[in-house]
């Protein structure tokens, strides 16, 4: 990481000798690019995050230790099985979810979760750059995103079922849907390119930090929904939260765009950003590419 950061200030220091005054000089007096000094703005846009998390919600869940579950232990199983499926000796309220019988439904490990995914977010933000020319600005943003995750787990009913109709064997499919918070800063560099005092492309890119949080895991079996975030054992009782749900991490983003001057105080840009980052929540994290695109406005102060 400290190799990052220093290869990142050498990259920082060799821009700033292409924003000398007298290159820039003829573009400060009309302002139109937007003009020395402090930005501040906004940015809200979508976000397209790697799948390579999402499998942290298929039902398994985490130990104590932070590793996964096997099936017996899974949270989909205990809850399913032991806490709302009758073989702790209390009542099954799966069947009635299913409109069968008590003996008349099954769910094994060849039922547990498949496509996992990470659906578009909202991704929302403020945005603060140093302009040092109009050309040449340093960044630094705070974004932050609500995931859900989606994917679909089975279970299997069999006949005879409630009363005296009989039904064949029924592979039945339900979603299974997870909750995660992200929290991105960055900082960086940005370079307007050409010269045109309205619409001009721009390029930028540096370091971001971001923090992730796992922040639900439930399953539906129609109108029943069940909480997977809390752990039992086998008696019922609460014995453990998993590790691992809460993280922190470094990596790097890009960008490009277009850059639109509306006036001496607002700027418009339309930006891609991607970045290559470690979301480090579940077991052996890793780097792996995020897609952001959206809109910023900055007001020049």
């Amino acid at each position: 990481m400290k190799r990052l950061f220093f290869f990142f200030t050498i990259f920082l220091i060799s821009c700033f000798p292409f924003a000398s005054p007298a290159q820039d000089a003829g573009n400060d007096s009309d302002g139109k690019k937007g003009g020395k000094g402090f930005h501040f703005g906004f940015f809200v846009g979508s976000l397209f995050a790697n799948n390579y998390t999402a499998n942290l919600y298929d039902g398994y869940g985490l130990d104590a230790d932070g590793n996964k579950n096997d099936f017996p232990n899974s949270a989909m199983n205990r809850k399913i099985h032991f806490e709302y499926g009758g073989d702790n000796g209390q009542s099954d309220r799966i069947a009635p979810a299913l409109g069968v019988n008590h003996t008349d439904w099954t769910f094994d490990n060849s039922d547990m979760p498949v496509n996992m995914h990470y659906t578009p977010s909202i991704f929302v933000g403020l945005q603060t750059r140093y302009c040092a020319s109009n050309k040449d600005a340093i960044l630094f943003n705070v974004n932050g995103t609500k995931l859900t995750v989606n994917g679909n787990f089975t279970i299997t009913t069999t006949a005879p079922t409630v009363g005296t109709t009989q039904y064949p064997t029924n592979i039945r499919t339900f979603p299974i849907i997870g909750g995660e918070q992200r929290m991105i800063l960055q900082l960086g560099y940005q370079r307007i390119l050409g010269d045109n005092d309205k619409l001009n492309c721009f390029v930028e890119g540096g370091l971001s930090f971001t923090m992730v949080k796992f922040n639900k895991n439930v399953i539906q079996i129609n109108d029943l929904l069940i909480d997977l975030t809390t752990y039992y054992n086998y008696q019922g009782y609460v014995d453990y939260r998993a590790k691992n749900l809460t993280g922190v991490s470094f990596g790097a983003f890009a960008g490009f765009g277009l850059n639109l001057s509306l006036s001496k105080k607002w700027t418009v840009q339309l930006v891609y950003n991607p970045s290559y980052e470690n979301i480090n929540i579940g077991i052996a994290p890793a780097l792996k590419l995020q897609n952001a695109l959206g809109l910023r406005a900055y007001y020049n102060l």
